[in-house]
């Protein structure tokens, strides 16, 4: 899987928001993905190390 496909968009809400301003982002990403692929896809797009990966699942 490629890291154009892993990303799909970004989330944008009054949470999310707050925490760009400590540096975390959040985005929704493909459900086959694991950790390290959503890691190297932020890092591969992005071109910036990433520190930590969180993952929430959710319907």
């Amino acid at each position: 899987m490629e890291a154009r496909d892993v990303l799909k968009r970004p989330v944008i809400t009054e949470k999310s928001s707050a925490a760009m301003a400590e540096d975390k982002y959040t985005f929704d990403v493909d459900t086959r993905a694991n950790k390290t692929q959503d890691k190297n896809a932020v890092e591969e797009i992005f071109d910036v190390k990433a520190d930590n990966v969180n993952i929430i699942n959710y319907k």
